[in-house]
Formats: structure tokens, sequence, C-alpha cells
């Protein structure tokens, strides 16, 4: 199908597919208590039941494994398979600050708005339209098309283990969870707490610190609580964690506010607000631009006082470029750390990169180009993606250029108008390296 032909048949079944969209949307894939034939909880298991039950209607061969992922798959000539790789589960929706039911999925304009439109159930059920729009053609492919759906991907991604266990890797593939153009290394990532202690009695009026904090984004609210009874707020914007110039500075508010105060506990916010207001870690000695993949960054995403053990923790990922060794970052960071600190490495992602002039990538850019009319150069990204969870795959979407920020919060959104392009880019992409073992 050439792209005019494309375009005009995604537009004659943008209603139903929005539908089915729906009724996806609608189920509220959080992670839950594992159980029977539901190890992540029955709300993600329900949703990919729901989904593979889709596929079946379209005539696609469906299969699962252990109840944590699953797939839709169009047989090809070959043994090997090319895939799309997506996740169902999304992170909670807590209700203030949505303007709409976060579980159902509502039009306004050119927005459609829902908990995972975006990230990621939007553009994962775009490629399966996409693959249904081939099988209705009767496009029989050399290698296999798997669109693989799983339910894990926002609390470590054991479902993606266990399918490595299980089935052989695909030969080349996408995933529609991080941005556009194609990404070709994603930077490494340190999740960390620096446990700060108060030997002297600076910090005895201090009750508590307490907040909405989660690895996933910066907060938008944090109390420091006095023995007193007192407490004070710092109000800032919530960010996702890999987006931190967005938004955020609560904790940097807070840090500030305090440093002036003497004795120990002012050190260790001293410190805290080095670490808070520059992004970049150049103010605690981190700083580093890597010539591929650009700044070092650092998210400040949580803080306690702990009365019983007088120590302030702070909470935070770094993301470094591919050109700097972990072991590097750490020793630069333990240099300008506070006396008397305990560093704890709580989570550790290596980079990824994948040689940008692999022939998948190649495809992608110009499929992209064609689609978009835009520069498809293949970029580097921040994000920790699905990519890294299965081998042969990048992440190619769903994010145009300009979109930052969106997953994750309150109100989260995706363009009908870019839903539309990204089923054509996912459906010329699965066609294209379906068509050959040039991978």
């Amino acid at each position: 199908m050439e792209l005019k032909q494309l375009n005009q048949t995604i537009n004659e079944n943008l209603s139903f597919f929005q539908q089915q969209l729906a009724s996806v949307i609608q189920i509220p894939s959080i992670k839950g208590t594992a159980q029977a034939n539901a190890p992540f909880g029955k709300q993600p298991r329900a949703a990919l039941a729901a989904v593979l039950k889709i596929a079946q209607e379209y005539g696609l061969k469906t299969n699962q494994l252990a109840d944590q992922v699953g797939w839709a798959e169009l047989p090809g000539k070959s043994s090997n398979y090319i895939a799309a790789l997506g996740h169902l589960d999304v992170v909670a929706a807590p209700l203030t600050g949505w303007q709409s039911d976060p579980f159902k999925l509502t039009l306004k304009g050119d927005y459609m708005y829902g908990r995972g439109v975006l990230d990621n159930k939007g553009p994962i059920m775009g490629a399966l339209f996409a693959l249904a729009l081939l099988k209705k053609e009767n496009y029989q492919p050399q290698e296999s098309i798997r669109v693989i759906f799983g339910t894990d991907e926002e609390s470590g991604s054991a479902d993606l283990r266990t399918y490595n266990s299980v089935e052989q890797p695909p030969i080349a593939g996408f995933t529609p969870d991080g941005k556009y153009p194609v990404v070709y290394a994603e930077r490494g990532m340190v999740r960390l707490s620096l446990l700060i202690k108060i030997q002297d009695q600076s910090a005895s009026d201090i009750a508590a610190i307490d907040g909405e904090f989660s690895p996933s984004y910066l907060p938008d609210r944090v109390q420091l609580k006095f023995v007193s009874g007192q407490i004070q707020t710092y109000s800032g914007i919530k960010t996702p964690s890999n987006a931190p110039d967005l938004g955020g500075k609560c904790l940097a508010a807070l840090a500030q506010a305090q440093r002036g105060r003497t004795g120990e506990i002012g050190k260790a916010f001293k410190w805290m607000t080095a670490a808070t207001t520059d992004t970049t870690g150049s103010q605690i000695g981190i700083g580093y631009v890597g010539k591929a993949s650009g700044k070092l960054q650092i998210s400040v995403y949580g803080a306690a006082y702990l009365a019983s053990t007088q120590q302030l923790r702070v909470d935070f990922s770094i993301r470094y470029p591919i050109e700097l060794t972990r072991e590097q970052l750490l020793q630069n960071l333990t240099k300008g750390l506070p006396k008397n600190s305990l560093l704890l490495i709580n989570k550790v992602v290596a980079p990824l990169y994948r040689d940008p002039q692999l022939p998948m990538i190649q495809k992608m850019r110009s499929i992209y180009e064609s689609v978009t009319g835009l520069d498809g150069t293949p970029v580097t990204t921040t994000g920790i993606t699905y990519a890294r969870s299965l081998p042969n795959i990048v992440a190619f979407g769903p994010s145009f250029p300009g979109q930052r920020g969106i997953a994750h919060k309150e109100n989260e959104w995706l363009r009908i108008s870019d839903w539309k392009k990204i089923i054509a880019i996912e459906y010329l992409t699965l066609k294209s390296l379906a068509e050959s073992d040039s991978n």
C-alpha cells in the first residue's frame, strides 16, 4: 500500500481504532498483588487478555507466556521474526490534576487523553492495527512479524526476562516507547541514595520531610515538618525524571531555603542545593558532555529526614553519556560528597548502543522522513526504554521532536494527527523489516 492510500485507509478506520483503544485504556493496568494466573496483578493480565482478543478478531495468530507477555503474529516464510515491542502496564494516575477520567479515552479536538494513551497503549495498539492492515491485504512477509505486549515495563521488565528465557530474539525491530527519530543510543543510569549523618544538634528541630516521591518523576510538592508542629510547604511542577529541566524545583526550593542554617545540617542542605539546582551535575563535580550523547543529567526526586538516626537522605538518579563509564562517574561523585555520608547504589542500568548505520536503523530513518518530511538523523536519549529488554530492538517513537514531559503526568495526551502518523510509520516499518534478511 502506498503512503497516500495508507493514510486514507487509516482515516477510514480511525473511529474503530479509537473504540478499540478506549476498551484498553479503560483497564487500570497498574501493577497489583501477584495471584494465580496474574503475576503482576489482575489488571495488567486483563489488559493483555483484552488485546489478544482484539488481535484474534483480526485473524492474527496469538500466544502468551506465563501470563506475563503475549503477542500477535503474522507468519512469514522464514523461521526468523521481526518485532514491535510495547507494554500495556501503566503508572498510577492520581485524580488530582486530571481534567478528565484517566481511565476513559477522552477526545478533545486533535487530542486524546488518558493514562497510557502515549505510554504505551496508544503506540503499541497502533502497531497492532498496522499489523491488522497488513493481514487484511493478504500480505505474506518473508520474516514473521510479531507485535509483542509486555505487562511489567514500569516495574522492572520481569516479563521480558521470562520471554527471553523461552523465545528466540527477533532479528530486528523497534519499541514505540521513546521518541522520534530512531534512537541509536540510550544513556546509562544509576539510581542512588545519599545518607548524610548529622552529628551535631543542628537538625534537632526537624521531624520529617514528606512528599509524593517516586524515581519516575520529580515531585510537585514537598513539606518540611518541624518538631514544634510547624510545616513549611514548597511547590513546583511534576515532571518525568528524565526531563528535570522541565519542572520539579520544589526540592530545590526546600534546600535553598534551608542551606543558610548553621552546623552540619546547613552544609548538608548546601550539597542538596547544588544537586537540585544544576541538572548537569557540574556543581557537585560530575558534569560531563559526551560527543555523541550530550550532557550528563541528574534528577533529585526524593528526600527524607530520619530523626531516629539523625540522617538526611537525598534520593537521585544520574543519566550519564555513553562515553563515560559508571566507575568514572562514581569516582567523580564521591570526591565531592559531604563528610559523614554514605552513598547507596539502588539500581544500575547500563548504556545501550546500536550502530546508527545498521540497515534496520537506516530503513527507519528513511520511513520517518517519508511520512513526516522531517530530518530523520538517528538520535540519543536520556530515557530508559523497552529496547534494553530485548535484543536487536531500538526505540522508534512515539513522541515527535519538541514533545517532552507528557508520560507519567496528569492529563497524559497524544495528538490524533500524530497517532495516524505513528500507525503509518509502524505499518511501513514492519513491512520493510519483514521483506528481507538484511537487517
